[in-house]
């Protein structure tokens, strides 16, 4: 890829997967931050949801009897408790498993979603930057088909050429004009659309050239594959959960109470007052005896997993073959650039060729600049064909945790 350090080295600003959120329009990278401050804080929760709560109860109650022979009463309580399950068979840490592999999830989509946020600003970079090469290539072909049309003219009022071959001139002179519309259009467009995600414009966007990726390592941090992983371990975790809920479980449970009740007497000599504090402690064993749908529950919590797992391995054979494809997209692109350059070389010779044979004259002259335009052409189409290389390079770049 020898033109493609030229075309990178063009770019003023940092494109790369743990810096590239910089390039999002505010709103855009407002919401990226959001998004990952709502995974860490329900990270931080559900790790800790095994851990019991303090629990405080108050309350002041008074008592008017209908019966005038009975006085009124006052009463005030307060308690403080605690509950916590100090063992469950493995399932407080299944819980705590659950939780890291449910945020190894949702970090690797977050971050998943960034990567194609910006493969999608890569892509319209590139396709912008072949659109600027077609549009080049186009006014070219363009003038081609001017001189064309010239020397058939010139060949039909010599009566060399007929009517039919002049109009043709003229249609394709016609094509080659709404060919240079179509690709400005094109390139409005895709301008349009790099301004949904950024407010850069793509002159000022540096994009970071690719580092070879081995297999091995384009599934060992393929995005999709990290995540379906994920999914295993949780759904793993899950069957845990389920399984320890039918064995024994220890619970502390601790608990402080205060008591104050008052009778209002009318002999002022009595104290009517009572006051009452105490606390408690204790350890509970629990433990289903026959619970009749568990067989049923745990079988489906276990073949989850292994359905999980399976679809993880075929998604690791679909993903090789991406790979291969993608690779094998690369090297036929690659022999079209030797082919290209192979046709370079002989516009090269052939230009050389009408230099030093052709007599100075009006064909022979248009002849000239259709092979050096033809040349430029060519040359376009190595640029192009460099940028077609990028963008399948980019569709295993982005699939990766970088």
């Amino acid at each position: 890829m020898r033109k493609l350090f030229i075309f990178l080295l063009t770019f003023t600003y940092l494109f790369a997967n743990e810096d590239g959120l910089k390039l999002l329009k505010d709103d855009k990278k407002e919401y990226r931050k959001l998004d990952k401050e709502s995974i860490l804080k329900k990270y931080d929760y559900s790790k800790n949801s095994w851990i019991g709560t303090i629990n405080l109860d108050a309350s002041v109650s008074t008592t008017h009897p209908f019966d005038k022979s009975k006085d009124d009463n006052y009463s005030k309580q307060a308690s403080i408790g605690f509950t916590q399950s100090l063992f469950e068979s493995g399932g407080i840490w299944s819980k705590i498993d659950n939780a890291k592999s449910t945020f190894d999830y949702d970090l690797l989509s977050w971050e998943n979603e960034n990567s194609e946020l910006l493969l999608s600003i890569y892509s319209t970079l590139l396709e912008i930057k072949k659109l600027k090469y077609q549009q080049f290539q186009n006014r070219i072909k363009y003038e081609n088909k001017d001189i064309e049309l010239i020397i058939k003219k010139i060949q039909y009022e010599a009566g060399k050429s007929d009517i039919i071959e002049l109009n043709n001139a003229v249609m394709s002179k016609n094509i080659a004009y709404r060919d240079v519309i179509s690709v400005e259009n094109s390139l409005k467009q895709k301008e349009l659309e790099l301004a949904k995600y950024t407010d850069l414009k793509y002159e000022n966007i540096e994009i970071l050239d690719f580092k070879p990726i081995s297999k091995e390592d384009f599934l060992e941090k393929n995005f999709s594959l990290l995540k379906e992983d994920a999914r295993v371990a949780i759904l793993n975790s899950s069957y845990k959960i389920d399984r320890s809920k039918y064995l024994p479980k220890l619970t502390l449970n601790a608990n402080a109470r205060y008591s104050n009740t008052k009778d209002d007497f009318n002999n002022m000599l009595s104290d009517t007052r009572k006051e009452d504090s105490q606390s408690t402690a204790s350890l509970n064993f629990s433990m289903p005896l026959f619970d009749y749908n568990m067989s049923s529950k745990l079988q489906e919590s276990k073949i989850e997993v292994l359905k999980q797992q399976t679809y993880l391995n075929d998604l690791k054979s679909d993903m090789e073959s991406d790979f291969e494809q993608i690779l094998t997209k690369i090297d036929t692109y690659e022999k079209i650039s030797k082919s290209i350059d192979d046709n370079i070389k002989l516009y090269e010779d052939l230009i050389k060729a009408n230099r030093v044979s052709n007599q100075a004259g009006m064909i022979a002259s248009y002849d000239l600049e259709i092979l050096e335009n033809s040349k430029k052409i060519n040359e376009y189409d190595l640029l192009i064909n460099d940028i077609n290389i990028l963008q399948e390079y980019s569709k295993l770049y982005f699939k990766i945790r970088g």
